[in-house]
């Protein structure tokens, strides 16, 4: 049984793969249905168990078609309504109809569906939210599970075993207890479940118990899934965030891929008022249309909140690592400086030269009226304020000051995130990267005396980042 969500996904998922030649990310179906990436992993985890996709865990474009089903196969039996998986309720018969493969059918025979209500098969795969499938019979083998009509007029769910007495009807839940009943009437065997997975997974989410940190864990680099990992972090902690996440799938990240609205509300969560996040982000150019994975971004942290307080470019070296050759040269990523509020802390760095440098002085200005307004002119340092263009040389003994950071396939110029933390952040403040790969922003972090805390979920690149930490000394 399908759901109208997952036929279209399923339908959007087959089309693009005929289209690509490969299947779509979870972010690209999230964008075109506008839905959360945590939401199309259940459609797409659904799709799965009955038999429409295959995917492999922590692969990138994992998605396969299962050609053992197709939606040509798809059946419409009646939906009649809700059975109880725990004590006997009296029958509903709701007239509906719902499309299920052919394959959850016994070979031959009438069926029909009915909802579950309760928990008392939940051994036998069957739990509340979960639609059984019945074949229409008036008997079964002892202990198969069927539904049983009993006292006339109330259905249920259980293993049934013929005794002398009359029947036991066995729930699948060492917590409950058998029924007795002298006479039943079967009305039909289950051959086989279909699983709510999507109230599964927000009753399993409600019930999960967070344990938050007691102290913040700063100067540490954990290994974990950033979401897992910040949901444990007090609220309106963390001063100053510099990241970068790995947009557009331009490098494989050991096969890790992040879920950037987690991590976005995450973030919002624990900036402090007026702490600044620092987010670093290009995008991808496929078949000559840039992805635009970046304003996304921008705008999702905006309706989250935070203020876009600049919009700055960090110009490098060109490379070709975006874009195609039918452009001009790729050269720049976006700075998105977003705050929560205004910023608290606004050390702009002042080394950008002066063509002319003089002091202050007098002067005057001739009004509307024709008098003279005196005036005190103020005068010219040397040295300005930057603009909001920032150029790096990167590669081989630009970007690090170390080799260690170098066996990460992506890494951070050592002056781009030091600037940021000048910028940004006063001594004693924390600086956060939640996806902090070789560790760049918690060395220089460290450097310029402020906490830091690192969180990857590659156990590779956290050790990269420790070892970085490690050197004595860090320059």
């Amino acid at each position: 049984m399908l759901s109208p969500k997952q036929k279209q996904i399923f339908e959007y998922i087959k089309k693009y793969i005929k289209n690509h030649g490969y299947s779509p990310s979870l972010e690209e179906i999230g964008r075109h249905f506008g839905l959360f990436k945590s939401t199309i992993h259940q459609h797409v985890e659904a799709l799965k168990e009955k038999g429409y996709l295959n995917k492999t865990e922590n692969q990138p474009r994992s998605i396969e078609l299962n050609k053992k089903n197709k939606l040509s196969d798809l059946v419409s039996i009646p939906l009649l309504g809700t059975i109880a998986a725990g004590e006997p309720i009296e029958a509903i018969e709701d007239k509906e109809t719902i499309k299920v493969p052919k394959s959850q059918l016994a070979k031959s025979g009438e069926h029909y569906a009915l909802r579950v209500n309760g928990d008392s098969m939940i051994d036998e795969g069957i739990f509340d939210g979960s639609t059984v499938i019945i074949r229409k019979q008036p008997t079964i083998e002892n202990g198969e599970t069927a539904v049983a009509l009993i006292n006339g007029n109330e259905i249920t769910l259980k293993k049934i075993y013929k005794e002398k007495s009359g029947f036991r009807l066995q729930p699948a839940n060492p917590n409950l207890k058998p029924i007795f009943t002298k006479e039943l009437t079967i009305q039909g065997r289950v051959v086989s479940v279909i699983k709510n997975f999507e109230e599964l997974k927000r009753k399993a989410d409600s019930l999960r118990k967070i344990e938050k940190y007691s102290k913040l864990p700063t100067n540490q680099i954990i290994c974990g899934d950033a979401v897992d990992v910040m949901t444990k972090m007090p609220d309106c902690s963390i001063d100053l965030t510099i990241t970068s996440p790995p947009y557009d799938e331009l490098r494989n990240y050991n096969g890790y891929h992040f879920d950037f609205e987690g991590i976005a509300k995450n973030l919002f969560r624990v900036t402090k008022k007026g702490g600044v996040l620092v987010w670093v982000v290009g995008d991808q150019t496929i078949k000559g249309n840039e992805t635009g994975t970046s304003f996304r971004q921008a705008l999702y942290f905006k309706q989250l909140g935070l203020n876009l307080f600049d919009t700055m470019i960090y110009l490098k070296t060109p490379r070709g690592a975006v874009g195609n050759n039918k452009t001009y040269w790729q050269a720049f990523e976006y700075m998105f400086i977003l705050s929560k509020g205004t910023p608290k802390i606004i050390n702009l760095i002042k080394d950008r030269e002066n063509r002319d440098e003089r002091s202050g002085d007098n002067g005057t200005k001739r009004l509307h009226d024709g008098t003279l307004l005196k005036l005190k002119r103020a005068g010219y340092s040397k040295y300005g304020r930057r603009t909001n263009v920032w150029e790096y040389l990167i590669g081989k003994g630009h970007s690090a000051s170390d080799n260690i950071a170098y066996k990460h396939p992506a890494i951070f110029p050592e002056r781009l995130v030091q600037d940021h933390i000048i910028s940004w952040s006063n001594p004693g403040d924390v600086v956060f990267d939640p996806m902090c790969g070789s560790g760049t922003t918690c060395k220089m972090a460290k450097l310029n005396k402020r906490d830091y805390i690192g969180i990857d979920i590659s156990s590779e690149y956290c050790r990269i980042a420790k070892e970085r930490l490690r050197q004595t000394p860090l320059l």
